[in-house]
């Protein structure tokens, strides 16, 4: 890579002619530059009169990313995304589909927003993606599709890999793996997959890999429903609870749409190294044109920005789940796997439609309460339930009834009643976990029915 200096040295040296070619249409003036990586421009001119002289154009896609508490711009080349190790995705809009991965390529349909696809491979821009509810295929630009949270997504190497005979670091070599393959494991065994590659069936190391859990926020686990995710560890997923829970349980993620995986770091040990979880600022996309102008010859110039312009901040009573993640999650539920509706306890109770975007609800300020969302469509939170998905709450518990039940079942009056957990249980009942200062009691009821059974184990 060249030095500040060569490059400047380079600018400062460039002839007379750089200066000539100026805009006679100020307002379109377009800035061109010696080539891409130049730090100064060689001059401006009118936008019309480079897209006459227009040779070719490239595609070219950075990141500006945090890592350590430094900065550094980072291709995207250097890094993977939760989209790249997504096997599942919707359009987020309305989106052409393209023949080949141009986007001047013929098209193949116009899909709907929601539509139903599955990736088959990605580049750093492109996805070929084929619909799940027919057999007709074709490319995407990777910022239209939107994760799904249902999906476990594939496991993508990020070196070259030996597949073994067996699920052992001693096992006999069968072949070799080569990097950046999406797999679909067969199945996930102690810090092994086991995995088809070409007619080859064998074992590969779980760390050469990259997979959904490394961007997960929560992670949906059939007994236990929706979890803070903290980071995975090898073939497990630590929880922000410190559970271990085995990766071949997962259902789905929630997953962290900021985050990037290095899957090339930087020659020299300067900046992240392979495998940072690096934070993406900003997304920056553009397509360069290459133009031959009179008296420069060949110059480059910015023709086009690929992506979407980023939404603005939120306000106060609004978070996304990046920023929520970073906070101590006292109590956390969905309607389901497949859904992403819920409520999370966080400073504060908030509830989301989306799984990005979470609103405060402000009748519970800033506390902390247990919450929990019953199949039947009854949502929690704290003493408090919801018929109509937390857009308003009444109370469902009387802490008269608890306390006499309580008193009756071990004739002793409790010093305290805490809710501490609300767990839900098939035919509209319901479970309660009560701290009374001197012990935790379970009680038990019908959804509606204002008398509650203590559970005694």
């Amino acid at each position: 890579m060249r030095s500040v200096v060569s490059k400047t040295l380079a600018f400062l040296f460039l002839s007379s002619n750089s200066w000539a070619a100026l805009a006679t249409d100020a307002s379109a003036a377009v800035s061109f530059y010696r080539s891409k990586n130049s730090l100064f421009p060689s001059g401006q001119v009118s936008r019309n009169t480079l897209d006459n002289k227009l040779l070719r154009t490239e595609t070219e896609i950075a990141y500006r990313t945090s890592w350590d508490k430094k900065e550094y711009v980072m291709q995207a080349s250097q890094i993977l995304r939760d989209i790249h190790v997504s096997r599942y995705a919707d359009t987020e809009t309305t989106a052409v589909l393209l023949s080949v991965d141009r986007s001047d390529a013929p098209t193949v349909k116009t899909l709907p927003a929601k539509a139903a696809l599955e990736i088959l491979a990605t580049d750093d821009y492109w996805a070929r993606v084929k619909e799940r509810a027919s057999s007709t295929q074709g490319y995407l630009p990777l910022h239209l599709l939107q994760a799904r949270h249902d999906d476990v997504g594939v496991y993508v190497n990020i070196m070259d890999t030996y597949v073994r005979k067996e699920p052992s670091s001693n096992g006999r070599v069968i072949t070799t793996l080569p990097r950046l393959q999406r797999i679909i494991p067969l199945e996930i065994t102690k810090n092994f997959l086991k995995i088809q590659y070409a007619e080859n069936i064998g074992y590969v190391d779980v760390t050469h890999f990259v997979s959904r859990a490394d961007y997960a926020n929560l992670a949906y686990h059939p007994k236990k429903n929706w979890m803070a995710a903290l980071y995975r560890n090898n073939d497990v997923l630590i929880t922000q609870k410190g559970e271990t829970v085995p990766l071949k349980e997962i259902l789905g993620y929630v997953t962290n749409s900021h985050r990037g995986v290095v899957i090339r770091p930087e020659s020299s040990s300067y900046g992240p190294p392979l495998r940072a979880r690096v934070e993406i600022l900003k997304p920056e996309a553009h397509v360069w044109g290459v133009s031959k102008l009179d008296g420069h010859g060949e110059v480059w110039w910015k023709r086009k920005n690929l992506l979407v312009e980023e939404k603005g901040t939120p306000s106060e009573t609004t978070v996304s789940t990046d920023v929520l993640m970073k906070r101590e999650i006292y109590s956390i539920a969905f309607e389901n796997k497949n859904s992403v509706r819920g409520l999370v306890s966080s400073e504060g109770v908030f509830r989301t439609e989306d799984g990005l975007t979470w609103t405060l609800i402000p009748q519970f300020g800033k506390q902390t309460y247990p919450v929990s969302i019953h199949p039947d469509g009854t949502w929690f939170v704290g003493s408090f339930k919801s018929t109509n998905q937390g857009k308003s709450f009444e109370p469902f518990i009387r802490w008269d009834n608890i306390a006499e039940a309580i008193e009756a079942a071990y004739h002793r009056n409790p010093k305290i009643l805490r809710l501490t957990q609300i767990e839900p249980l098939p035919n509209s009942k319901v479970q309660i976990y009560v701290d009374t200062g001197s012990s935790k009691v379970k009680l038990r009821s019908s959804i509606g029915n204002l008398h509650w059974d203590v559970i005694k184990n």
